[in-house]
């Protein structure tokens, strides 16, 4: 994962692959039958990583912005993650198995976002009527955009920008006496908040 993401796929060797994890090539070629077969199991692997931890996420908390924050490119394991799925996309077009990798990966992540919709709609959590299929939708296409841009302008989106993208588009999805914690509007700072701010800039 970390060759493909510092130096793509094409340039990647199985010969690099052998070096970067202390072996043969033969012992490379051993459980992998070509590069291809290497770079798909790659691929699915960091899917499957991803994907895992953002479950995980969910099941400790119940809590839909945990749950995306964990496919957000909010650290560098995240950032590494995206770097590969970016690689992969352009070989998709040509390659049925990626792009198959790749459909299933968007179903199966989108259906977790709606199916925890499903879930807070059940509670009464969430404004009436909303259309939690394309909720659903908008909230990953939303991630998926800002996560290509983050890639080529990192230093324009921290993380505190990419929370400011995602959160407002979540609270519009909740009645607002029910928004959580964790996509909360800051409190408006005080009157003697901003007068301890303000001394302090002098």
């Amino acid at each position: 994962m970390q060759l493909i993401a510092k130096a793509g796929l094409d340039a990647v060797t199985v010969r690099d692959v052998a070096e970067a994890a202390g072996c043969s090539t033969a012992i490379v070629s051993h459980y992998f039958h070509n590069k291809k077969e290497l770079l798909h199991v790659t691929y699915t692997a960091a899917i499957e990583r991803a994907t895992g931890r953002a479950e995980a996420a969910l099941a400790a908390t119940g809590d839909l912005k945990a749950f995306l924050a964990e496919i957000m490119p909010l650290d560098e394991d995240r950032l590494t993650e995206w770097s590969i799925w970016l690689a992969f996309w352009a070989k998709a077009v040509s390659d049925p198995d990626i792009a198959a990798a790749q459909r299933n990966c968007v179903l199966r992540t989108r259906g977790n976002i709606l199916r925890i919709l499903d879930d807070l709609n059940a509670r009464g959590e969430l404004v009436a009527g909303v259309d939690r299929a394309h909720a659903a939708r908008r909230v990953l296409a939303t991630i998926t955009g800002m996560a290509v841009q983050v890639m080529f302008d990192r230093e324009d989106w921290p993380t505190d920008r990419q929370h400011g993208l995602i959160d407002p588009e979540l609270r519009a999805l909740y009645i607002p006496s029910r928004i959580p914690a964790s996509i909360a509007e800051p409190a408006a700072p005080t009157h003697r908040e901003n007068v301890v701010a303000m001394a302090g800039e002098r």
